[in-house]
Parts: C-alpha cells; sequence; structure tokens
C-alpha cells in the first residue's frame, strides 16, 4: 500500500496555469506529474506551422508587458516577440464611406464616454446584462444632451450614431468578452484585466512559453482523466483507457468549459454550491479565420501604416487585423466570439468568405480570391469546450472563490477562470497557477 507522502501530486492540465503549478510544486521539492488530455502541451495556447510559418490558434498577445509576468518569462528565456499594437483603428461606415476625422473623433469619445460609465457601475449593476444598460444610456437624456451639447448633432445624425455604438458593443462582448451583450454582465469592464505598454505577439508561436515552463517537468500525453475518487488518504485517478494514477493531492486545471459539461466525475460528488459556482461563471467561444492573399489589396499610400479596420454593415461590425508583416504573406485576421464563433463552427471556411467578402465590397472595388483559409474550432474541443471565461450576469467575486476553495486538503482548483487579476488571459491563467500553490 502507498502512503500518502509517497503518492506524487498530480496536476490535470498541462496548459499555463497547470505547468505553473507543477513548476511551483517542483521548486519546493515535491514529486509532480501532469496528465495531459491531448497530444501537446499548452492547452489552449496551440502554434501550428502551416508552410513556412507559425501560426497561434489559440491565445496571441501578450496584453500589455509592463509588470506582466509573461514578459518576464519572456525576457528570461529570449524569446523573439513583435509588439503589435493597433496603431490607429479606421471605420468604414455602412454605406461603404470612412469615416472622416471628425465622425471617427465623435464616434471613438462617445464610445470611450461609454465605457468610462461600464467601469463606474454600480455593484448591484452586476445583475443586469450589458445590453439593458447599455440601450438605457444611449436613450437616456443625459447622453443625448451630452452629444447634442458637445457636438451638435441634428436627429438622423444621433440615431445613426446610437446604432453604430449599439452594434460596436455587440463585437466588444464577442472580442475580447467571447460573448454576447445579453450574456454579459453590466460589470464586465471594470474587471478588464490587462496590463499597461505595449502589446506583443510571437512569430514563432506561444508555444515557446510554454517550451521555458514545461522544462524538466514529467508531463503524461494522452491521459484523458475521467474519475477523481478521493474518497480515500490516497487519491485516485483514472482515465478513459483503464490506468490508475495515485496521487496525494490533485490540482485540476482543465478549462471551465469541461468542468460546466462534466467530463470529469468527482467521488464523492462536487458540493452542490461548488457545482453552481461553476455553472454560473461565463464561459464563451472565441474563434479565428486566417485568411491568405497574393497581394495586400486594402493597402493605400494613406494607410500604410493601419492594422486595424472596422466596416459597419447594416447589422453588425466586421473587424480584420492586418498580420502580413507577422506572416510574411498578405493575411487579414477575422476575430469571431459568442454567437458568431459558433455558426463559424458549424460552417465552411468558404461560407465564411463569402459573408466576409459582402462587407468587403462596400470599400473594396476588387477583392482577389484568398489563396488559403483556416479557422478555429474550440467550441468542437471536447478538451477546452469554449475558449475562455467571461463575466456573466451575476457574476461575483464569492462564486470564484467557492470553485477556488480547496477540497479537503486534496483537491485544488486553478485555471484562468480562477484568476483574480486577468480573467480570460494567459498571465491570468499563470497567476492562477501560482496562487493554487500557495493555498496547498
Amino acid at each position: 500500500m502507498i502512503k500518502n507522502k509517497q503518492a506524487p501530486i498530480i496536476v490535470i492540465g498541462a496548459g499555463i496555469a497547470g505547468l505553473t503549478a507543477a513548476s511551483e510544486l517542483q521548486k519546493q521539492g515535491k514529486s509532480v506529474v501532469v496528465l495531459e488530455a491531448r497530444d501537446r502541451l499548452g492547452g489552449r495556447i496551440f502554434s501550428q506551422k502551416i508552410g513556412h510559418e507559425v501560426y497561434d490558434l489559440g491565445a496571441s498577445w501578450i496584453h500589455g508587458i509592463e509588470a506582466n509576468p509573461i514578459w518576464s518569462i519572456v525576457q528570461q528565456n529570449q524569446i523573439q516577440t513583435t509588439v503589435f499594437n493597433y496603431n490607429e483603428s479606421i471605420y468604414y461606415q455602412s454605406n461603404g464611406q470612412l469615416l472622416d476625422s471628425t465622425g471617427k473623433l465623435i464616434f471613438e469619445q462617445s464610445l470611450d464616454d461609454l465605457l468610462h460609465q461600464f467601469k463606474e457601475i454600480d455593484q448591484p449593476e452586476r445583475y443586469r446584462h450589458a445590453l439593458h444598460a447599455l440601450e438605457t444610456w444611449l436613450n437616456g437624456q443625459e447622453f443625448l444632451d451630452h452629444i447634442n451639447n458637445q457636438f451638435h448633432l441634428d436627429k438622423n445624425a444621433v440615431i445613426k450614431l446610437q446604432k453604430m455604438l449599439l452594434d460596436f458593443f455587440n463585437l466588444l462582448a464577442e472580442d475580447p468578452c467571447a460573448s454576447d451583450l445579453a450574456h454579459l454582465s453590466a460589470e464586465f469592464w471594470k474587471n478588464e484585466g490587462f496590463y499597461p505598454g505595449d502589446e506583443v505577439i510571437f512569430p514563432q508561436g506561444y508555444v515557446q512559453v510554454i517550451d521555458s515552463l514545461s522544462k524538466n517537468i514529467t508531463v503524461l500525453t494522452n491521459k484523458v482523466v475521467e474519475c477523481i475518487d478521493y474518497s480515500q488518504d490516497i487519491i485516485q485517478v483514472l482515465t478513459v483507457d483503464g490506468e490508475k494514477f495515485s496521487a496525494s493531492q490533485v490540482v485540476i486545471t482543465v478549462p471551465l468549459g469541461v468542468l460546466k459539461k462534466y467530463h470529469i466525475q468527482f467521488l464523492p460528488d462536487l458540493s452542490q454550491q461548488k457545482k453552481q459556482a461553476i455553472q454560473s461563471l461565463g464561459f464563451g467561444t472565441f474563434n479565428k479565420l486566417f485568411v491568405r492573399f497574393n497581394e495586400c489589396f486594402w493597402k493605400s499610400a494613406e494607410y500604410e501604416q493601419i492594422n486595424n479596420v472596422y466596416i459597419h454593415n447594416q447589422h453588425r461590425w466586421l473587424n480584420f487585423l492586418d498580420m502580413s508583416e507577422i506572416y510574411h504573406q498578405p493575411t487579414l485576421l477575422f476575430l469571431f466570439g459568442g454567437a458568431s464563433a459558433t455558426w463559424l463552427e458549424n460552417v465552411s471556411c468558404d461560407v465564411v468568405w463569402q459573408e466576409i467578402k459582402q462587407s468587403l465590397e462596400l470599400i473594396f472595388d476588387e477583392i482577389p480570391q484568398p489563396i488559403q483559409l483556416f479557422k478555429t474550432e474550440w467550441g468542437n474541443d471536447p478538451f477546452s469546450e469554449g475558449s475562455f471565461s467571461y463575466q456573466a450576469v451575476g457574476h461575483t467575486s464569492d462564486q470564484v472563490g467557492i470553485l477556488k476553495q480547496p477540497i479537503q486538503g486534496k483537491l485544488f482548483f486553478a485555471g484562468e477562470h480562477l484568476a483574480s487579476f486577468g480573467a480570460g488571459t494567459v498571465h491570468g491563467a499563470y497567476e492562477s497557477g501560482l496562487d493554487v500553490v500557495k493555498s496547498m
């Protein structure tokens, strides 16, 4: 019989939170084994070589490098990065006309004013969804008076601005929140969770951070955990192929989506309170479509440095990022969150492209045929069941605290969804991995 102190600590999940926890535990002299369901490390960090370039199909950005712990890892390991700030955005209206400097000023200032409203929102407002709060503000007399006094717009111009702002917030709900306004808490912008400073990406892939963290850590891949039996002193971790692993403690870092789908059975079962916390936290889907061309048909001398373009059609904003310098090939990246991300997963790349092309035709005369299209499908991935967490209506720190609470000193939970700062980000997952070790 294995004595408790001789059994290793098992970490479930070789994403950023799991590897961080395992690394910290090993520094303390603990015996650690990481079980990973996939045939690779990294989880929702997934760098894949396609042709001659490496594409990040999951996480891409370090969101602000000042005091960001991921940036520290990058510097320590001399990993190459490229600054990719949103240099300047341009906005095309539904009639295909570019917003001029005055129109852009009015739009961006109104947008900033509304975002400030969300940042200052009272705590009870978490029980109201963001769509309701936004519609109330947009139609409120205070907003209308402010617009009229500052910009002297006529009634038709105000109505047009309201529509553009409402649709833009729908886009913000998708990116960066992987949700939609009807499911998002009105408090969503209070806890943005980004660091200041430049935003950077990885020409050779975010996986380099994973490679740095996983050095000297025992990781067993293709181990799909289906049951954790913690009814005895020695915990038994069972996989779908019948393997059994003994552990003194278990750190569970699987994505929130996996917990929501009950892919892992717990013996004894989790408390009702913990189950409710799991179900109450928001978890959304976010996908990418990469489109490669032979030429940068969207470039003009006037907007040579622009890398972030928004097009407003009758119903929504379309956003694309120019990634050509990163991938050494004319490349556009389109981002989809919430319902549109789910739609993306259920149609072909060609269908998506035809939909996008209709918006592009509003502003470009000739659009060449892409030479390659590829997309992500994180909602269809059984080992993630989505992309990252968001603040759902009614979200409270108490719910996060309930899920973080260890069980009998045996089971511990970590992941981006439990981050005290930066939920939904890589740095949030990293800091959650550090925090969980402190609680052991």
